[in-house]
């Protein structure tokens, strides 16, 4: 009997709380409703309290901001340093047999010395699972990398410019020019 009653209890609570509060918040709008209406019929005078309110941007309108010159100078940029170990070369095999990574180094260097005038780039064979490959050249920047590529396509048609670590006495002064005989 005891759960009986509890669980009536319960119910009730429940029904009772979910009712809705609509009638309440009329409630509250008519209030305030009828609060502002007594409190503009207490004014008794006509002034027009618009004239008197003021807006922040108004408090501040007639002051000049003076801006110290330690701002007002042009700032110089530092220029970044650049790390001398990244650059580009150029990839002319990507395979999984040594032998002819080995052998495409060996042609480009026998094709290089006897073709490019100006600068004799140096050959890196390595293996990055599962590949192994050879990069050729040392470059500091991309546009004297494609150069190179153009002049490397002639015999290697696959070669293309790859972003690597580079050996910074390897690189070509920005003076030099590469070319073929």
């Amino acid at each position: 009997m005891i759960k009986y009653f509890s669980f009536l209890t319960l119910l009730l609570f429940v029904v009772v709380s979910c009712s809705t509060t609509e009638q309440a918040v009329n409630d509250t709008i008519e209030n305030a409703r009828e609060n502002f209406r007594s409190e503009n019929e207490k004014l008794v005078s006509n002034l027009n309290l618009e004239s008197y309110r003021t807006q922040l941007s108004d408090a501040y309108a007639y002051r000049e901001n003076k801006i110290p010159d330690g701002f007002n100078q042009i700032k110089v940029q530092q220029e970044v340093e650049k790390d001398l170990y990244e650059g580009y070369r150029v990839q002319i095999y990507s395979g999984q047999s040594v032998v002819q990574a080995d052998t495409t180094a060996a042609n480009f260097r026998a094709w290089a010395d006897t073709t490019i005038v100006g600068y004799q780039p140096d050959t890196y064979t390595f293996f990055r699972t599962p590949y192994y490959r050879v990069h050729v050249g040392d470059f500091h920047e991309r546009d004297r990398a494609i150069l190179f590529s153009n002049i490397v396509k002639r015999y290697f048609r696959d070669a293309w410019v790859v972003y690597d670590r580079v050996n910074p006495t390897r690189v070509p002064a920005d003076t030099t020019e590469i070319k073929t005989q």
